[in-house]
């Protein structure tokens, strides 16, 4: 049986939605930990929030940390379900070198980060790969930026992700 190529678009692109309106269970798991977390604060703590991760979100979460000065980020821990997607672990990277190699992903996600960071709320997210990142090992993904800090102050994200594998032969 020979398997077919998906049909990609040219462009990769996606959508803000708000985080109710996200269909991925994992996803909306990591939603309803955050939210239970948070109580009557703002958002929960990093510690507060990844303590209490299952293995299955761990796997496809990432750990991302708001670099002082604003505007840069680094990725703490990138979660197995991740690397394999993306067929690259970018823990201990900042956003600013995956700008550098590719410009538009990493500007896409600066935007991201920086309106959840900003605003404080989470954020969801849901696109298609297209052809213009051929290294990306999913054609389809759905996310929530959720903020993390502490005094109302975000100083983490925490990036939950269900990605749609390409099928290879």
């Amino acid at each position: 049986m020979q398997m077919h190529k998906p049909m990609l678009p040219a462009q990769s692109r996606g959508d803000l939605l708000a985080v109710d309106r996200l269909d991925a269970d994992l996803v909306r798991a990591g939603v309803s930990m955050w939210r239970a977390l948070k109580r009557d604060q703002r958002f929960p703590s990093r510690a507060g929030m990844t303590s209490c991760l299952t293995r299955p979100l761990r796997d496809a979460s990432a750990l991302v940390e708001v670099l002082e000065g604003g505007g840069d980020y680094r990725y703490r821990d990138v979660g197995a379900g991740l690397v394999k997607g993306f067929n690259e672990d970018f823990s201990g990277r900042q956003l600013s070198q995956i700008i550098e190699t590719a410009p538009r992903f990493g500007l896409g996600l600066r935007m991201l980060y920086e309106m959840v960071r900003a605003g404080g709320e989470p954020l969801g997210y849901r696109g298609w790969v297209g052809e213009d990142l051929p290294m990306a090992g999913f054609v389809h993904h759905e996310n929530a930026i959720l903020p993390l800090g502490e005094d109302g102050v975000v100083d983490h994200l925490l990036i939950v992700s269900v990605l749609v594998l390409r099928h290879t032969t």
